[in-house]
């Protein structure tokens, strides 16, 4: 099960910041009259990229359950002013509410259509973290703890407060350190195992630091072992050749070798002593 956030600010009513795109008041209305979670959850998302595979990062972090609108009043340029802003409410799983604890991708980020369902209207399809928002006003993921509840700072920084797990523990196994310990992992001595279970096949759309650093591995003892090829080839060539001539030259006789000429003159034969 997820975790029902408090409604928080994702979208206001004016100029975008990235693209100055106009956002009118009657988008902000258009988007709630054809809102149903029922009829259409819209999913999140990290940064816009919703992946293929189930696994993180690019999968899915919960979905939104109820927009409204709220008239909120900001200060732009120097001037005070009064704007129509869109709430959302999200059910988040485990990642998101790991993610704003660490204060990673803290912004929301809205995915409209322009003709929801063919009704000719805006309609909410999707939801982003970012560290980009294009709108201004939006508020940003950020928690306390408070009598076993995790409840909004305060109304400008808190957008997300979440009820603890059922059991009482934080939600501490979360994807985000099953992640980080995968890339540490690599850098320490590994340790026996009683089983060995076939690994995962990476999504194509995750980087796989195992089969990554595998293949570098592979293609480097590649390169060396080529490199070498020659090398190894004349030294074999040098040894057989030797190994020919030394066996030649001990099948010959040896045609410098000369006796000393034993002493004495003549036929009579002399002794030494």
């Amino acid at each position: 099960m997820g975790k029902k956030s408090q409604f928080f600010r994702a979208f206001v009513a004016g100029q975008t910041i990235s693209d100055n795109r106009e956002v009118t008041p009657e988008m902000i209305d258009e988007i709630v009259e054809t809102f149903n979670a029922e009829t259409y959850s819209p999913r999140i998302n990290i940064e816009h990229i919703a992946g293929y595979s189930p696994e993180p990062p690019f999968n899915g972090y919960g979905d939104v359950i109820a927009v409204k609108k709220q008239v909120d009043e900001f200060t732009i340029a120097g001037k005070t002013e009064k704007r129509p802003a869109l709430y959302l409410q999200v059910d988040a799983n485990d990642q998101l509410f790991t993610l704003s604890k660490r204060d990673q991708k803290p912004y929301p980020s809205v995915e409209l259509t322009p003709n929801y369902a063919g009704s000719g209207k805006v309609g909410l399809i999707g939801l982003a973290f970012t560290d980009t928002p294009a709108s201004i006003g939006t508020q940003r993921l950020n928690f306390s703890r408070v009598n076993g509840s995790m409840i909004a700072t305060s109304d400008e920084r808190a957008a997300l407060a979440f009820a603890e797990d059922a059991d009482g523990k934080d939600p501490v196994d979360s994807i985000v350190n099953r992640l980080f310990s995968k890339l540490t992992g690599h850098f320490k001595p590994s340790e026996p195992e009683k089983t060995k279970e076939e690994p995962a096949q990476p999504a194509n759309d995750n980087f796989d630091l195992g089969k990554f650093t595998a293949d570098m591995s592979a293609a480097v003892a590649g390169s060396i072992s080529e490199a070498l090829a020659p090398i190894a080839e004349a030294q074999a060539t040098h040894q057989r050749e030797f190994a020919a001539l030394k066996a030649k030259l001990e099948g010959e006789p040896d045609t410098t070798f000369s006796r000393k000429l034993v002493s004495g003159g003549g036929a009579d034969v002399l002794t030494d002593c």
